[in-house]
């Protein structure tokens, strides 16, 4: 799963486009809706589709919206976010009851003209193609395809303000994308140009007869830890598998439902089947039909104050599991899965869950042997040499589990940790150094005639070892000659007492450090050869902050039909086990991203089910067409 990179600008960006009033109608009895106004004239048009009379619409952006819908005088919050716990902590001590309903999507897609060599696109290939590090340098599909001839790449974006540019902005590394690229107002002119370009590349908004008849194709898209392409549509957005696009929510006011019937009614338009031709109308993709079984549900439940967007799954662990699951590979995720084991299999179970940590390397062969059933990796699936797995044609699927990663606090006053290359990491930490780096000219030149303190640990954890993992395949040891405590807010502290300080800590107690309000100390950045990183959720998240290690599942898709291993990873991300990600320090996941965990594993088991079943259906075709062949000689 890729998480939406620069999410806070393309809000800022939202904020910004669409924060003027647009109210319809004033009066009394006008139903009040505030927040987003990108699809205010959606809801407009499905207004007076309704006859309702009058709207109320202040369009103030989704933050301030939900906060106004918070304070309990509104009928309808329009957001292109789900509500934060701690909003949804401000509704109820407002007594604000509430129901949430996927209401709308806007996917963007790539395009290409039909000559170019690629049907699918990795999103670390579009990084290399759209970043705005990447601009008058030439592109060529050619890269891409090695196989095929010189095709230069021609890209077609939208305008800088629009929602298009800012939706796919948000998803490629960087601020604002390349600036050598030709940019439109109008869709149909930019189809049109991509269909005289051979070497063309658009981004578009994307609708399910984009391509149509045109000398154009959309592209599908994969992960840069998953090799499965998917297709732009709202069936594989709502399971988390397609990421360029934005989703818009509606939340409602139970309370004031009650008393309005013309708002119930307006309600039960806004999300209803029969809305989806208007949706369509105005550029925007609609929910898909398991979603708008789950909003009628939620409408007709009184007490339903809240459904986490993107539909319900119907997968449930049966009784009695009976059967083997084998899994091998890294030790950095053996606890969680152990312990998620052990409670799946609970007392005098006949499921057998087998877990060797047997390293990485270990655990990818005996999944490319067909002889375990997953493999737990410490790196990201992309950087791996799958070739054992390719020719032995074992299909594998990435399942994302989260990282560990490692911060470095320094003095405020210390100009020389503000950033720190993973070579001066290595100097300053590695054991080597013991009793020979001990002042900060030691570790480079330009670094001040300083004596360095270290503030380390007492005891060695995998957080040492991820400190020093950054140039050397199997971590070296970490020196001891420190001044030494256990404790992460004592040793934050005697940083910001001590110049020329330095400690490490797992980011979580980073986080306590945070709330302790610790002054004087700062946070080092990483530069690991492409510029200094700033260690956050999101850069831990999707590895450009180095001093981290991924913890990921890599299935054998055929494994993902069988009721065991579907029903252990079920279990991995049901509710009950969260607080197993909370003591495993896993970063990069949220309690509230399981519901979306789970719609994604019932969509991965539905695919290798059906493909398992297309399979067997053509071997028997091939068998049935033997036969007929045999008996007719």
């Amino acid at each position: 799963m890729r998480h939406f990179r620069n999410r806070f600008a393309l809000l800022c960006l939202l904020t910004l486009l669409w924060t003027a009033n647009f109210s319809i109608a004033q009066d009394d009895d006008a139903i009040s809706i505030v927040g987003s106004r990108i699809v205010s004239e959606v809801l407009v048009s499905l207004g007076e589709a309704a006859n309702i009379e009058s709207l109320s619409i202040s369009a103030k952006g989704t933050s301030q919206g939900i906060d106004i819908f918070c304070n309990g005088d509104i009928d309808i919050a329009v957001a292109s976010r789900a509500i934060s716990s701690a909003e949804d902590l401000i509704c109820g001590s407002n007594e604000v009851v509430h129901s949430e309903f996927l209401f709308a999507h806007k996917i963007i897609a790539f395009a290409a003209h039909n000559a170019v060599p690629v049907s699918c696109i990795s999103s670390s290939e579009l990084d290399s193609l759209l970043k705005p590090s990447s601009s008058n340098q030439a592109s060529d599909w050619a890269d891409y395809a090695p196989e095929t001839d010189t095709l230069p790449v021609v890209m077609f974006v939208p305008d800088t303000d629009t929602l298009e540019y800012a939706i796919a902005d948000s998803n490629i590394v960087g601020d604002q994308l390349r600036n050598d690229v030709e940019t439109y107002d109008s869709v149909v002119g930019a189809v049109a140009r991509a269909g005289d370009a051979e070497g063309a590349l658009a981004i578009l908004p994307f609708t399910p007869d984009l391509a149509g008849d045109e000398p154009i194709k959309v592209l599908e898209t994969k992960s840069a830890d998953d090799s499965n392409c998917v297709s732009p549509s709202a069936e594989n957005l709502e399971s988390g598998l397609y990421p360029f696009a934005q989703s818009y929510f509606l939340y409602v006011n139970r309370k004031r439902m009650s008393e309005k019937e013309a708002l119930e009614a307006f309600v039960q338009v806004l999300i209803s089947p029969e809305s989806a031709g208007t949706i369509e109308s105005f550029g925007f993709t609609p929910v898909t039909r398991e979603t708008y079984d789950v909003n009628a549900r939620m409408l007709s439940n009184p007490d339903a104050t809240f459904a986490v967007g993107g539909g319900e799954t119907a997968f449930e662990i049966p009784e009695g599991l009976t059967g083997d699951v084998n899994i091998s590979g890294s030790a950095n995720a053996y606890q969680l899965l152990d312990r998620v084991s052990s409670r799946l299999s609970g007392d005098g179970a006949q499921l057998r869950v087998s877990i060797n940590a047997v390293g990485q390397s270990a655990g990818l062969a005996s999944l490319c042997a067909g002889e375990v059933d997953l493999a737990i990796l410490d790196s990201p699936p992309h950087t791996l040499d799958m070739t054992a797995c390719d020719e032995s044609e074992v299909d594998t699927v990435s399942i994302d589990i989260g990282s560990h990663a490692t911060v470095l606090l320094g003095n405020q006053a210390d100009r020389q940790t503000m950033c720190l290359t993973l070579d001066q990491i290595d100097s300053i930490w590695n054991a080597s150094s013991t009793n020979r780096v001990m002042a900060w000219s030691d570790v480079d030149a330009s670094m001040p005639e300083q004596t360095m303190t270290l503030f380390g640990l007492t005891t060695v954890d995998r957080y040492a070892d991820i400190l020093l993992q950054g140039i050397y395949e199997t971590a070296p040891p970490i020196r001891r000659d420190t001044e030494q405590d256990f404790d992460h807010l004592y040793r934050a502290a005697a940083v910001g007492n001590v110049e020329g300080s330095l400690t490490y800590m797992a980011w979580p107690d980073y986080q306590a450090v945070l709330d302790r309000q610790q002054s004087n100390v700062h946070l080092v950045s990483v530069d690991a050869g492409s510029g200094c990183v700033s260690p956050s959720a999101d850069t831990i998240a999707n590895g450009t902050y180095r001093l981290s290690r991924p913890a990921s599942l890599l299935a054998k898709e055929m494994a993902l039909t069988d009721i065991n291993v579907q029903s252990l990873l079920w279990s991995l991300f049901s509710d009950d086990n969260w607080q197993l990600f909370e003591v495993e320090e896993f970063v990069g996941i949220e309690e509230a991203d399981l519901p979306a965990r789970r719609r994604q594993l019932e969509t991965l088991f539905r695919q290798a089910e059906s493909k398992v079943a297309a399979t067997e259906e053509s071997v028997e075709q091939a068998a049935s067409d033997e036969a007929r062949e045999d008996s007719s000689e």
